[in-house]
């Protein structure tokens, strides 16, 4: 288990630390898992083994100990029943999805090996098994044979571990984040969406936070210059809630895309089964695992932006993605990503450094047994950078001005995650998942940021962070299938215990003399942090929380299903705080705060199937938010309570073409209670506001997926309205509006294929991307908003000679001027202009 843990405020005695017990972690993994990998080839039997026979039927060589299981697929798509198959089964099926599509199968029902299961299931058919050792089959056409079975692109992956499939395209039929089950969207009574790796590619999305654009009801939300890790508004609720594969997380910085499979939204309250989240939804990241055919990929794209006065931004990133099986028996498998990623941005004086490294090992204890250990390291060099300023509230400043021009100094930041699961398969119908999550993250450095606006006049100021956050959960599940009577029950049970400590120090210096902010003489003055005048902050927080929930879904008949579960979640939370000016004693505070909290946390929700593509759903859940982001004090020093809200939810859902094109379209109403906003006019921006009640309504439509074998596309749009929907605040009158949030977004992803022909191997991309206009503070009297925009990308790959491909992107065609988000008028995140790249891979 790797528990590295780093302290200090010298940056490089952190950054030291890190590296330095990452070696040593890696080092006690190394060995770990010679360890393992030993001991699972010594105890392992070669059982569920497949040959081909000389003709196009597979046969099955069943062993002895091969477990009789209880199999009921009903017949239809084969594509369907194989992905079931798969899941219900731990069999890991890899078929290519044009291979099976349009076939069906009588279906299978009984008791038996899941390799009788696959064999009946291709009875009426040509197609044949071809084993890979005894960790899986390839389902082949009748010439073909396993050897040749070696390029991912276009395969569909069925793996027992993350319980999903893997494409090559935007479909994602199904998702771990809406049930924490293996069940397919149609079917879960909430609204839910998907990225996969291929749309990430299409849009360039390098962080995590470039697919909140494709997402319905997702904007960026400002984040302090990058300094509190990401942050996003989702129905127009701010969250900073994000999942890796299932697990809560700490303070994750904007994480870096390499090693990501694919980005999901759930929607609406998702406190029953995550605990403490918002009513608008979280994000979760499901990371590239382990796969049963070995591949070795790598990437290198450079790029430059031309804007203003010619050739200013340029970059260069470099990837690998490299994995497989270890030994004959293949009970061990890895897989490897790093990135490198330099960026001159198009921002005077700013640029960008980002290293990162992620490798998982999946081990196969026995045939019922499945051990995954999962890290993730991530070095960022970045400039702390809070974009530009209102003038006489207009945007007048050229996209590249930046107050700290000159002089920008630079913000260190160390991410360190380890992960380690593991799935037991107890009998036909049980099976239990403990997963062990750890985070350490620690930022230290320098900027400069505008202090006041008066005018034509501004000033500048220094600003310091010294920011350490430790995050450590761990979740036990179990999962039962039955039936009773005419329905059949998957029900959930689970516990999730956690422990955090946030560390953060502020000190602020003294506004500089003043300059004209259309004439300014950089670099401008800024005097250094410390000494008289200096503003300090101090907080130390620390929580405890734990949880248990209870979640089944019943199918009534086979078009009506039900969702009923909930939760309690106990929460302990301990805050010290310390604010002052040093030279003036009388603004001193410090203040010792503790919450004991507790709630119960319901869910209720249906779905029904008129036709099996299309489901009708609603439901009802409750939301629980403690007030961790930004302490246990609002602005004026009274101690608030948590933010609770309840969610309703009616929609439907499109599940076509053996689930390769799938969408969305649900209505939404949400209210919560002690709402909490980062007060813009807070100059440490660390104080909150209570806005009262909040009530968020609108409605939201997604479609992705494949249209055709050569068509692949990604819609989304999305209509909400957030607003003050009480009194309680004086200042802010019932029907405010929120900061960040637009009344309508939208996006487009479209992409063809040339597959024969003299164009074959030619693919056309592009997308589009719409917000209309937003608020910059909430709380303001004068209110000033962020112009809408519309920006325009495209691209092309080409691939060739096998194994290689050339890509060309432009994003921003039209050179749209834009802004993506806002903290109050003199902090405004700047689009990216025109920026054109070239990329080249290697696959093998």
């Amino acid at each position: 288990m790797l528990f590295g843990v780093v302290g200090g405020r010298g940056i490089n005695a952190c950054v030291s630390s890190i590296r330095g017990r990452l070696m040593i972690s890696g080092s006690m993994i190394a060995a770990t898992l010679l360890a393992a990998t030993q001991a699972a080839q010594a105890r392992l039997p070669d059982a569920n083994t497949l040959e081909t026979s000389t003709d196009s039927r597979p046969i099955v060589r069943l062993v002895q100990s091969s477990p009789l299981l209880s199999v009921e697929i009903p017949a239809g798509s084969l594509n369907n029943a194989l992905v079931q198959l798969g899941k219900e089964t731990g069999l890991r099926i890899t078929f290519n999805a044009d291979l099976v599509a349009g076939l069906t199968t009588p279906g299978v029902s009984g008791r038996m090996t899941r390799n009788e299961a696959l064999k009946k299931l291709l009875a009426d058919t040509e197609l044949r098994v071809s084993p890979i050792a005894d960790a899986g089959v390839v389902i082949v056409p009748p010439p073909l044979q396993t050897a040749q079975v070696t390029e991912l692109q276009g395969i569909v992956v069925v793996d027992a571990v993350l319980e999903g499939t893997l494409t090559d395209s935007y479909a994602a039929p199904d998702s771990f984040s809406a049930t924490r089950t293996d069940t397919d969207n149609i079917k879960t009574p909430q609204s839910s969406q998907s990225i996969t790796r291929k749309a990430l590619e299409d849009a360039d999305a390098r962080t995590v936070s470039d697919s909140y654009e494709y997402l319905a009801g997702v904007v960026r939300n400002n984040n302090t210059g990058g300094l509190f890790g990401d942050s996003y508004i989702v129905r127009g609720f701010f969250g900073d809630n994000i999942l890796i594969n299932g697990n809560r997380t700490g303070s994750p910085t904007n994480l870096d895309t390499a090693n990501v499979e694919r980005v999901e939204l759930l929607r609406g309250p998702t406190a029953t089964l995550f605990g403490r989240a918002d009513p608008g939804g979280l994000v979760n990241i499901i990371t590239k695992q382990p796969l049963a055919t070995a591949h070795y990929h790598a990437s290198v794209t450079g790029g430059a932006g031309f804007f203003e006065d010619g050739d200013r931004a340029r970059e260069f990133r470099g990837t690998i993605d490299v994995g497989g099986p270890i030994g004959a028996q293949d009970n061990v498998r890895y897989r490897l990503n790093m990135a490198a990623d330099f960026r001159r941005t198009f921002r005077q004086d700013i640029n960008d450094r980002v290293f990162m490294v992620a490798p998982v090992v999946e081990i196969r204890l026995t045939d019922r047994t499945t051990a995954n250990i999962e890290l993730s390291y991530q070095h960022k060099e970045f400039a702390f950078d809070r974009g530009v300023t209102f003038v006489n509230n207009a945007l007048p400043l050229a996209r590249d001005f930046s107050v700290g021009s000159g002089q920008t100094p630079t913000i260190e930041g160390d991410y360190l995650t380890n992960t380690i699961r593991v799935d037991h398969r107890f009998g036909e119908s049980l099976k239990g998942r403990l997963g062990i999550y750890f985070s350490k993250n620690a930022v230290e450095g320098e900027g400069i940021q505008f202090g006041q606006v008066a005018g034509t006049t501004a000033t500048a100021q220094r600003r310091f962070v010294d920011a350490d956050d430790q995050f450590i959960t761990v979740q036990p599940e179990l999962v039962a299938k039955f039936a009773m009577g005419a329905t059949k029950h998957t029900v959930l049970m689970g516990l999730d215990a956690s422990w955090q400590k946030n560390d953060v120090f502020l000190p602020f210096a003294r506004e500089g003399a003043g300059f004209n902010i259309f004439n300014p003489m950089f670099p401008v003055n800024s005097p250094a942090i410390g000494g008289f005048g200096t503003l300090q902050f101090d907080r130390k927080l620390k929580s405890r929380a734990i949880g248990a929930y209870v979640q089944d879904q019943i199918d009534v008949t086979e078009q009506l299903s039900l969702v009923a579960g909930i939760r309690f979640d106990k929460v302990w939370l301990d805050e010290d705080f310390q604010f002052g000016v040093e030279g003036f004693s009388a603004f001193d505070a410090k203040r010792v705060n503790e919450l004991d909290d507790s709630a119960w946390l319901p869910r209720f929700g249906f779905v029904y199937r008129p036709i099996p593509e299309v489901g009708i759903y609603a439901s009802y859940s409750k939301s629980y938010r403690p007030p961790t982001a930004g302490g246990l004090t609002d602005a004026s020093g009274n101690t608030v309570d948590a933010e609770t809200g309840t969610n309703y939810e009616v929609g439907a859902k499109l599940s076509a073409y053996d689930g390769k094109l799938s969408g969305t379209i649900s209505a939404f109403r949400a209210d919560k209670e002690n709402v909490l906003e980062p007060d813009t006019n807070d100059l440490l921006s660390v104080q909150q506001v209570n806005l009262g009640k909040v009530r968020s309504q609108g409605f939201e439509f997604d479609l992705s997926g494949e249209v055709t074998r050569n068509v692949s596309v990604g819609v989304s749009y999305a209509y909400t309205h957030v607003f003050i929907n009480s009194d309680e605040n004086a200042n802010l009158p019932r029907g405010t509006r929120l900061r960040n949030v637009p009344w309508q977004t939208a996006s487009l992803q479209l992409a063809y294929k040339f597959d024969e022909g003299p164009l074959s191997g030619l693919r056309l991309f592009g997308g589009v991307v719409y917000e209309s206009e937003k608020l910059t503070n909430t709380s303001a009297t004068i209110k000033t908003e962020l112009p809408s925009y519309v920006r325009f990308d495209v691209g092309a790959s080409y691939k060739f000679e096998d194994n290689w491909e050339a890509q060309v992107l432009i994003k921003n065609v039209g050179d749209e001027v834009y802004y993506t988000s806002a903290a109050g008028q003199n902090n405004v995140a700047v689009g990216e202009p025109f920026r054109a790249t070239f990329g080249l891979k290697a696959r093998f």
